[in-house]
């Protein structure tokens, strides 16, 4: 096979973070990779056929400008886009790039909005008929995605203050009567204990500051997907079952995230109503997205040309969520998160997207998920082998977590 592309760097990360982006954009472009300078000459002497370079520049591993001036002037290669992607921030880098003939000159961290701005249109020029692609982007735009209402705007706006009005706040909420009603019922919910909560004042009060910002974004959220979607009762049921293990997980394993941890489980799956409305044939593979399957995605892609995992982490960034509970949503379906580790949330994310896949496996375990066979915590551990690096667990550990949790959540049908 002709190889369109060379890539170069000893960064296995970027290696993979390139290829998923090609294979959910850019399909038909093939990609050779080598880890070094020396080799990538070696490859280029072999076949000089290769439309587009992106080499690593870091010295120790990779001279990518050494490598530049190689295919400039030693192979006389003029007119071959040649992308260097570095750490080097400094003027004298930069400009001894562009008199060596660079196309571009890309700095780290590298991650898909990176390479939209800076990469992608020369991808777009090895495959201007890329139909997948193309497919792709208009089943997303074709999509009821909820927008974000002006209550969370104003919300986040008095947030942000020095010294928030919580009188205005409340009367604002006030102002939305079916975010109020979601709110107060699910402040009254077992998963927080609150008590008799009959007003958007004594939800303040019981739940705090933080917990309540993130239920108003909940209940929100939750009234909007209803009514761009089709929300089932099992739908709900799980997506507080999850929520509820993920808060509970999170506060065994990693308590500086709980809040984020709820969100997370709550609207991992926010976008499955979406999907139910617009394809009427989805329902034939619920049942699997809603438990701890691996192809789903990969089906839903086939099927539909997007999936509810991209799609949800679509929805929750436009309700400006935090960047690490988007990319635990995003990836929630694969044995491993591709979040790349340059990205300052990259801990957090991986701590979010290994508490959410133990979730997902011990709801469907108690029958809060699709119907689809449970995997065994053996089978769970062997598929999702980060999860037990991420949360420090080994076999036994689940299994008591997995226990433990199901007092959690067997009260919890009825919560919304």
């Amino acid at each position: 096979m002709e190889h369109m592309v060379l890539l170069v760097s000893h960064s296995l990360i970027l290696h993979k973070i390139i290829e998923i982006y090609l294979g959910k954009n850019f399909p038909g472009i093939t990609v050779d990779k080598v880890t070094n300078d020396i080799d990538a000459v070696k490859k280029i002497q072999a076949s000089n056929n290769y439309k587009l370079i992106l080499s690593d520049w870091d010295i120790e591993y990779v001279d990518g400008y050494k490598l530049l001036v190689t295919v400039r002037q030693v192979f006389n290669n003029k007119d071959i886009p040649f992308i260097i992607i570095t750490e080097k921030r400094d003027k004298e880098s930069i400009l001894k790039c562009i008199q060596a003939s660079a196309t571009g000159y890309v700095m780290k961290p590298v991650d898909d909005d990176v390479i939209d701005q800076k990469i992608k249109s020369y991808f777009e020029k090895l495959a201007p008929q890329n139909i997948a692609s193309v497919k792709k982007q208009v089943s997303m735009s074709s999509m009821n995605i909820p927008s974000c209402p002006a209550i969370i705007t104003e919300l986040y706006t008095e947030l942000k203050k020095p010294k928030p009005n919580l009188r205005d706040i409340v009367e604002r909420i006030k102002k939305d009567v079916a975010v109020t009603a979601t709110l107060i019922k699910l402040a009254n919910s077992p998963i927080y204990g609150a008590g008799k909560v009959d007003g958007i004042e004594r939800a303040l009060n019981v739940l705090g500051l933080n917990n309540f910002k993130n239920m108003v974004l909940a209940s929100a959220l939750q009234n909007s997907v209803k009514e761009v979607g089709i929300v089932s009762e099992a739908f709900w049921r799980h997506s507080v079952a999850s929520a509820t293990v993920c808060s509970y997980l999170s506060k065994r394993k990693a308590p500086e995230l709980v809040d984020s941890a709820y969100l997370t489980g709550l609207f991992h799956d926010c976008a499955i109503p979406l999907f139910l409305k617009k394809f009427p044939d989805y329902e034939k593979i619920f049942d699997a997205a809603l438990a701890v399957s691996t192809d789903v995605t990969q089906l839903e892609d086939k099927e539909f040309i997007t999936n509810h995992a991209d799609m949800g982490a679509l929805i929750v960034k436009g309700w400006k969520v935090e960047d690490k509970i988007i990319e635990a949503i995003k990836y929630h379906h694969n044995s491993d998160i591709k979040t790349a580790k340059t990205l300052e949330y990259y801990r957090s994310a991986r701590q979010l997207w290994a508490i959410l896949v133990l979730s997902e496996h011990i709801c469907h375990h108690y029958g809060y998920g699709g119907i689809s066979p449970a995997r065994s915590d053996e089978e769970f551990l062997e598929i999702f082998e980060e999860t037990a690096v991420v949360m420090n667990l080994d076999i036994q550990d689940v299994k008591d977590l997995k226990d433990d949790a199901f007092a959690i959540i067997k009260n919890i049908t009825g919560s919304f």
